[in-house]
């Protein structure tokens, strides 16, 4: 992994180049940038006159509007996300169309990128949200600005959301096979001293105490030339979930006897705690912007601090007794389990908002970013260049007990106390390199042009630790390892990835186009993965010899491919659009590491998955009526080969990559403007999937699949309505109110009979009241206001004790204040 300090060194070196280059640049007027400045507040603008006004986007690379892009693609101002209440990318969800993310909360946004689209996904959806990091790639790709990474950012200050769909390999990167979400936050502004701070109080139903954040921004020209600006904030989520039955623990993290005489029998002491789910963030990002007239250089740099008490899930209603924490619910216990009084001293039954698990589960996260954006203009086209890199680290706690009981009691002779902690420690960095030309747009033929690099490491330790089992073996007088310590997976990537690609485009009329695109890229994929049993010792090694029961796998790749698309469109009379895209996509293998040999040996089968490919038609056609209705609607039709899909291998329950035979999505998607009114804006989105397995998924004779299943984690149907209605009451005081409702249908959580879980579709009801006057606005918000219990993942009882069958949840109903003041 690149330190620190190589990273400023790589850094530097660019810099220093790019400061050479701007020695010989005179000073000329920011016209284009002034002009992309006004495109944006114009876009901003809710009103319009009585006109809609259009977003600009620059997802192709150069600057246009969504209407005009022959993509599908859906773009939000950060006006409309405020005006919305959209804070992360779980509310997201509620103003794109079809964009579906199974995670909630500043515990949820780290190592797992959730975000599904077109339906592109195979795994549970009822794991441990931002935990644990796949070892697959995500189905959709995220911008961090020029930034390729995934982190749920606290989206304040941004200038836009652009939702790109279908694979966008040609720009974006071959992982990208369902997608690309970029965040583009506001840049500083070289024309004006501007400052803006907004702070809200809520409180949220079942919580004990109150939500609070405030966000600051801060910008300042430093001359001519050069502007700062200064974004930071702090948020806090009060926890609504109550743990009724947690274990009381000793300073090792041991459970304390209920009996300290019998070592043996004894229970657990019992305790409890409200708001188990406390979390809260803070954030810093400088940016610097050098405008040197054609030579413009941009310096942005962000830390993201999280701390989750734990995770934002229930396990209502809970279930019957015998559980798995007695004789008669783990008959193959040996012996069999110490003490039949457990399920009296910790009942099995909850109510709305309790958890069932035994302890509580922090987790830090630390992210950085940093990036550095020149671009020169040559006259004849736009060179750019982006250097950027991240680093993450987060450390957390999981509790694993119901399943371990459930699943692995046997093995633990009985334990009266089984308490089962999972320590995860993620580190990820990159660094990334891309230059790129694009075409002014001039002329019968435009293209963009570059060549991409990438350095990535990532390593992943999971030790699974039995609290106080020693010490029982010890007094029930059974040889041991010595050691609580149940089990260890760690895995180590190295990914490098360079690819040239470009897009040329053919004006063949001023009314049709035709695109053709080409990435070509080659990978160099080193994975390590090893498991430890230590518990099962030499008998579980590889070599037989190893005491700590360790298996490994490692894997070296390398790929070399190319990936195409194809786009044409035409511009009819009355200002609409139709187009028609082929594009590919294609994500790396690995190895997984599993034992093949010991009693927990799995098949050969499983060392090993293959990459994953994608081809996508979409068809879409989208436009404006009369400067007051606008709408865009795409059809789609995608073909998964090979699709990669996380399991659990079936004899010791190994994290697993396996690859299906088939998949395919199809599916529409729908969103439309209505200016109603010169002071009313209506909006809609509509999208609908049918996402199924064209073949089973069978591997070593475990079923993890049907042909016909759905693909789990994606609704049939998501809807959304908006409306915002801004009226003067006075020359300096407006009226602002707003109002949206979404809804999602049911949807399954796993392929796996034996894992999913159907879970009912919900509505989600939120609006907001407000005053303006002048630099202040104030704000009434009420945020599922029919407090909604919406499931978003859950577990199934058949793999999990009914104290484990955790369900992550929407936010209840929440109310609150807000106040803003802006100044400039």
């Amino acid at each position: 992994m690149p330190s620190p300090a190589r990273f400023l060194r790589r850094r530097n070196l660019v810099s220093a180049l790019a400061l050479l280059a701007a020695l010989d640049v005179a000073a000329a007027p920011r016209a284009a940038h002034a002009a992309q400045a006004a495109a944006d507040a114009a876009a901003t603008d809710s009103s319009g006159g009585g006109m809609l006004s259009e977003v600009v986007i620059t997802a192709e690379r150069r600057t246009s509007t969504a209407l005009a892009t022959p993509i599908d693609i859906s773009a939000v101002t950060g006006q409309d996300l405020a005006n919305a209440g959209v804070k992360d990318f779980h509310d997201l969800t509620r103003v794109v169309p079809g964009l579906v993310y199974n995670s909630v909360g500043i515990r949820d946004g780290g190592a797992t990128n959730s975000f599904i689209l077109h339906g592109l996904n195979l795994d549970s959806v009822s794991g441990n949200g931002g935990d644990t990091p796949l070892s697959t790639q995500p189905a959709v790709s995220v911008y961090v600005d020029e930034t390729p990474t995934f982190v749920n950012l606290h989206l304040a200050d941004v200038q836009r959301v652009e939702v790109l769909r279908g694979p966008q390999a040609t720009l974006y990167g071959d992982a990208s096979i369902a997608g690309t979400v970029r965040v583009l936050f506001n840049r500083p502004d070289l024309t004006k001293t501007a400052a803006n701070v907004s702070a809200d109080v809520g409180y949220t139903n079942n919580a004990t105490g109150p939500n609070y954040s405030v966000d600051a921004m801060f910008n300042q020209p430093l001359g001519e030339h050069v502007g700062f600006r200064l974004a930071t904030g702090y948020t806090f989520e009060n926890g609504f979930i109550n743990a009724p039955y947690l274990y009381k623990l000793d300073a090792n993290g041991a459970p304390i006897l209920a009996n300290p005489a019998d070592p043996v029998h004894s229970l657990p002491v019992a305790t409890s705690k409200k708001d188990v789910d406390d979390a809260d963030l803070w954030y810093v990002r400088p940016m610097l912007l050098v405008d040197a007239g054609k030579l413009n250089v941009l310096f942005t740099y962000q830390h993201q601090h999280e701390y989750s008490q734990g995770p934002d899930q229930d396990s209502y209603p809970g279930g019957p007794t015998p559980s798995a924490f007695s004789t008669t619910g783990d008959p193959n216990a040996s012996p069999g389990f110490q003490n039949n009084g457990f399920d009296n001293a910790f009942p099995t039954t909850f109510k709305k908002y309790e958890t069932g698990d035994f302890i509580l589960q922090p987790m830090h996260r630390d992210v950085d970013l940093g990036s550095m954006e020149a671009s020169y203009d040559l006259g004849f086209a736009t060179l750019t260049s982006v250097t950027s890199g991240y680093r993450e680290r987060s450390d957390g706690v999981d509790d694993s007990s119901g399943f371990y009981q459930k699943s692995l009691g046997f093995f633990y002779q009985g334990f009266p106390r089984l308490l089962l902690e999972s320590d995860r420690v993620y580190k990820d960095a990159a660094i990334t390199e891309e230059v790129r030309l694009v075409s002014k747009t001039d002329g019968p033929l435009t293209y963009s042009v570059g060549a991409f690099y990438m350095d990535q490491n990532n390593h992943l330790v999971q030790q699974d630790i039995m609290r106080g089992f020693k010490a029982y073996e010890d007094a029930l007088g059974e040889p041991n390892t010595g050691t609580d310590l149940g089990y260890v997976y760690d895995r180590k990537i190295h990914f490098q990835d360079i690819a040239a690609f470009g897009e040329l485009t053919y004006h063949v009329t001023p009314a049709l186009q035709v695109t053709g695109g080409v990435r070509v890229f080659r990978q160099t994929l080193d994975i390590t993965a090893i498991n430890e049993l230590p518990i099962c010792g030499s008998f579980c090694s590889t070599d037989q010899i190893n005491p700590l029961g360790l298996a490994e796998g490692s894997e070296t790749e390398v790929t070399k491919k190319a990936l195409w698309k194809f786009n044409a469109s035409y511009k009819f009379g009355g200002g609409f659009l139709a187009y028609f895209t082929f594009s590919q996509g294609e994500r790396r293998g690995g190895a997984n590491g599993v034992p093949t040999m010991g009693p927990f040996a799995e098949s050969p089968a499983f060392e090993f998955f293959q990459p994953d490919t994608v081809n996508n038609y979409e068809v879409g056609l989208k436009g404006r009526i009369g400067g007051r209705f606008e709408f865009s609607s795409a059809a789609y039709w995608v073909e998964w080969n090979n699709p990669q899909v996380n399991v659990s291998t079936p004899n010791g329950a190994f994290p697993a990559v396996v690859n299906g035979q088939g998949a395919r999505s199809r599916g529409i998607d729908l969103e439309g403007r209505f200016q109603a009114t010169p002071e009313l804006i209506i909006s809609g989105t509509y999208g609908y999937t049918n996402a199924e397995l064209t073949a089973p998924i069978t591997v070593a004779g475990a079923v993890y699949g049907t042909k016909g299943a759905a693909l789990p984690g994606t609704p049939h149907h998501t809807l959304s309505v908006g409306a915002d209605y801004h009226h003067p009451i006075t020359d300096d005081l407006k009226l602002l109110l707003h109002g949206d409702v979404s809804y999602r249908s049911s949807m399954s959580t796993s392929l796996t009979p034996s894992m999913n879980v159907n879970l009912s579709g919900f509505a989600i009801l939120n609006a907001q009241v407000g005053v303006e006057k002048g630099p202040y606005r104030v704000s009434l918000y009420l945020n599922n206001i029919t407090n909604e219990r919406g499931v978003l993942s859950a577990q199934n009882p058949l793999r999990y004790d009914v104290r484990a069958l955790n369900e992550r949840l929407s936010r209840p109903f929440t109310v609150g204040l807000r106040v803003n003041y802006a100044f400039h």
